[in-house]
């Protein structure tokens, strides 16, 4: 069993599929998906590469074992690359699961990005704020930035910023039954995460890669043009833009 003693965790799975309690709480970007939690961090919000090596394999392994289309929902991340946890992305990717994880909170500055989010594997997710800028959504500035000279190329390679979602000030579900509101590219990811379940789920003949270029095709229509670092079209920034519901 998982007991949040943290809050975080229990915060970002609220994005994905809080169900709104009786009609008067918060509801999550896919409210009716299924959530496989995996405790990988101490109560304080670290811990170590093999645990959480261990626990993406495991739940790729059991993608395939119970024939479930997965997504892995990571608000977590490192400065330095883990060949273990790299690995791991790599193995589940390889089993069909979509990898999803924050960029980081280092930002304004370029080539800031954080591990796993910054793997080829993996969707890396900034954070975007409720404020105008450009005509668009802005990037905050403290969402970790990509690599500036992979710009327009609209090819992720390691160290790119993949998509952006909204993840200044978000109200979520908290551990002692309350909700608080919380920033980070950590609240990005999971509305990224809860998106490709809802698309996933309506689209089961999808292959994860499949999903993956339709979360592309949804972030290039809503471009970000808003913060530092910010472009027309792809950017080291925000990515391929926001990828919305339809």
């Amino acid at each position: 069993s998982c007991t949040d003693k943290n809050g975080h965790g229990t915060h970002v799975a609220g994005t994905v599929l809080a169900h709104g309690g009786s009609g008067n709480g918060i509801y999550g970007v896919a409210p009716e998906a299924e959530l496989w939690a995996y405790k990988v961090l101490n109560d304080q919000g670290s811990g170590y590469s093999d645990d959480i090596a261990g626990a993406i394999q495991h739940a790729a392994d059991e993608a395939v074992r119970t024939g479930s289309d997965v997504v892995i929902s990571m608000s977590l991340g490192s400065s330095s690359k883990s060949t273990l946890i790299a690995d791991a992305v790599d193995y589940a990717y390889g089993k069909g699961v979509l990898v999803i994880a924050a960029a980081g909170n280092s930002g304004p500055n370029a080539n800031t990005i954080g591990y796993p989010g910054a793997l080829t594997n993996a969707v890396a997710v900034a954070a975007l704020e409720d404020v105008q800028e450009n005509g668009t959504y802005r990037v905050a500035d403290f969402s970790s930035r990509g690599n500036p000279l992979t710009d327009g190329d609209y090819v992720i390679g390691e160290l790119d910023v993949e998509v952006s979602a909204p993840g200044r000030a978000i109200e979520s579900t908290w551990y002692d039954g309350s909700y608080n509101t919380i920033s980070g590219t950590s609240m990005a990811t999971p509305h990224v995460s809860g998106l490709a379940a809802k698309i996933w789920a309506a689209n089961p003949s999808m292959s994860h890669t499949q999903l993956r270029a339709e979360l592309q095709n949804r972030a290039k229509a809503n471009d970000i043009l808003g913060g530092s670092g910010a472009a027309s079209g792809d950017d080291y920034a925000s990515g391929f833009g926001f990828p919305r519901v339809k």
